[in-house]
């Protein structure tokens, strides 16, 4: 009987998680700090890295706006993906018109209070010396709170990885550049960021206005798993918030390139931030690693694969 307890047990347990994704040994130390629930892409990236073996995601941090909405979104769409047990920590709040799309999906996940994100991003950070990698796809509210609190701990990072900037190509992929939102939002967070000394890894404008057409939308829905269903749930809040039908897939790529570099490779430069949130390349010193083209095909290659 026990013998057979076991077996059931573990049955169970492995129907349980059939779709998440272990991470490796060795698998990459990940903070994701996101605006989740304005744009529909933060969410796609969640799910990528959720079912990404290859980093281990530490918590789910929010930023911009009502971050304790965000954060009762990410709770969700966490359990949702048979992740319940990745920590969501709230960020400090701002003023503003509010952007979010996707509120009455939020509502759905019930309210309680969440940790601060700050004090837990520095705590991860002196605990884990060089080995964490910030997935900042928000305004960088989040980083420049960090920064202000304690530089010298952010300096330990590993990494940023960053959607955010426009260098050569602005919205729909316009010639010239665009004060992109993410920079915009908080210029001084973005001055301060890119004056930091951590190394920057920038996923601008120029290489991530990938769109998800409506058959791999059909071909992902159609997993029919509970992330599948709660990503198609938030596109159809999203779009119909908007009038808009397919997503465009910033963030991921900045979630793919913390997997996998190849989807998006970098050319070292020095970016300067003026005062209305235009990301400058100039001569000088590199503070940058900027992806200005990513491969379509191996971005989908690698997205599609995932066990949404």
């Amino acid at each position: 009987m026990r013998e057979m307890f076991s077996v059931v047990t573990l049955l169970l347990l492995l129907a349980g998680t059939a779709h998440a994704a272990v991470p490796q040994s060795g698998a990459a130390k990940v903070i994701f700090d996101t605006d989740i629930g304005d744009d529909i892409d933060d969410a796609y990236a969640l799910g990528f890295l959720l079912r990404s073996p290859e980093v281990q995601v530490l918590g789910v941090t929010t930023a911009f706006e009502d971050t304790h909405l965000r954060a009762r979104l990410a709770t969700r769409f966490l359990k949702a993906a048979g992740r319940g047990e990745v920590p969501v920590y709230e960020g400090p709040k701002t003023a503003g018109v509010s952007h979010f799309s996707q509120g009455k999906w939020a509502e759905g996940s019930p309210d309680r209070s969440y940790p601060d994100a700050i004090e837990f991003v520095l705590k991860t950070i002196r605990e884990n010396p060089g080995q964490i990698t910030l997935v900042a796809v928000a305004p960088l509210t989040n980083v420049g709170a960090l920064i202000a609190k304690d530089a010298k701990t952010f300096r330990m990072l590993k990494r940023v990885v960053l959607m955010g900037g426009s260098v050569e190509r602005g919205y729909g992929n316009k010639n010239g550049p665009d004060a992109e939102w993410n920079i915009v939002n908080d210029v001084a967070a973005a001055k301060a960021l890119f004056g930091s000394g951590v190394p920057l890894y920038v996923m601008p404008l120029d290489s991530t206005q990938i769109p998800l057409d409506s058959a791999r939308q059909a071909e992902l829905f159609g997993k029919k798993t509970e992330m599948a269903k709660a990503l198609e749930e938030l596109t159809a809040e999203w779009s119909s918030a908007g009038n808009r039908r397919s997503p465009l897939l910033f963030d991921v790529v900045a979630a793919a390139y913390a997997v996998k570099p190849e989807v998006c490779p970098t050319t070292t430069m020095r970016i300067e931030v003026d005062d209305k949130g235009f990301t400058r390349k100039i001569s000088g010193a590199v503070n940058a690693n900027v992806c200005l083209r990513s491969g379509t095909d191996e971005f989908f290659d690698l997205f599609m694969l995932r066990e949404f």
